[in-house]
């Protein structure tokens, strides 16, 4: 059977060098190890990699980088992120800039080799232990999502919007088709009813609950 060609992109060497004894014991993979994102990068460009391995906390350029840079030169890598990270914001990340799959550094073998063989064909693979988080952060959005629908009107939502995109309020009343007075007033009562004082609380607001990706 043809060895799966695995690329190491971590900085610690000890590391990198403990999960490729632990995979090369299981005679399935050609490993290659390098320790930074420059590396990893020079290395796609003259070797082919089924799968590159890829942490996110490295010095120079972190493995999100090496991701942009990815999708920058165009160049169709499947990537497996094995991370100490467990924080929603960079397991959206990694997805958004086209991680394959998304594993914990505290996953099993049996996990890793899971893993290693979905994103080699193409296939996602998340830990399972990622869906509780996500699930709970889109559970935590959603009710900030509703707390704030109780409380606003439907125009004064889409005025919350536009004001969180930094329209002033002359393109607000354009873009809704009604009254620059209006506008105004809605921005009153999103005052009131909101307690706050300024355009930069509103947009801090709108952030917050969910009304503006970030």
């Amino acid at each position: 059977m043809k060895k799966l060609q695995l690329l190491i992109c971590d900085d610690h060497n000890l590391v990198s060098e403990g999960i490729a004894v632990m995979l090369e014991s299981e005679n399935r993979y050609e490993i290659h190890i390098v320790t930074s994102g420059t590396q990893a990068l020079q290395h796609i460009q003259t070797h082919v990699v089924d799968v590159l391995i890829l942490d996110i906390s490295m010095p120079e350029m972190s493995g999100l980088d090496v991701l942009d840079a990815l999708k920058e030169a165009e160049i169709q890598q499947n990537v497996l992120m094995l991370t100490m990270h467990e924080q929603v914001k960079f397991i959206k990340d990694a997805i958004a800039k086209g991680a394959k799959g998304y594993v914990l550094k505290s996953t099993s073998k049996a996990m890793l080799m899971e893993a290693i063989q979905k994103v080699a064909q193409g296939e996602n693979f998340y830990d399972p232990r990622l869906t509780t988080i996500l699930l709970n952060d889109l559970h935590e959005v959603s009710q900030k999502k509703q707390i704030a629908l109780v409380k606003l009107t439907p125009r004064e939502i889409d005025i919350l919007k536009l004001i969180a995109q930094n329209k002033k309020t002359k393109e607000i009343a354009d873009i809704l088709f009604i009254s620059v007075n209006t506008v105004q007033s809605h921005k009153k009562n999103l005052y009131s009813k909101l307690n706050i004082h300024s355009v930069s609380e509103l947009v801090t607001y709108a952030f917050q609950h969910g009304f503006v990706e970030v």
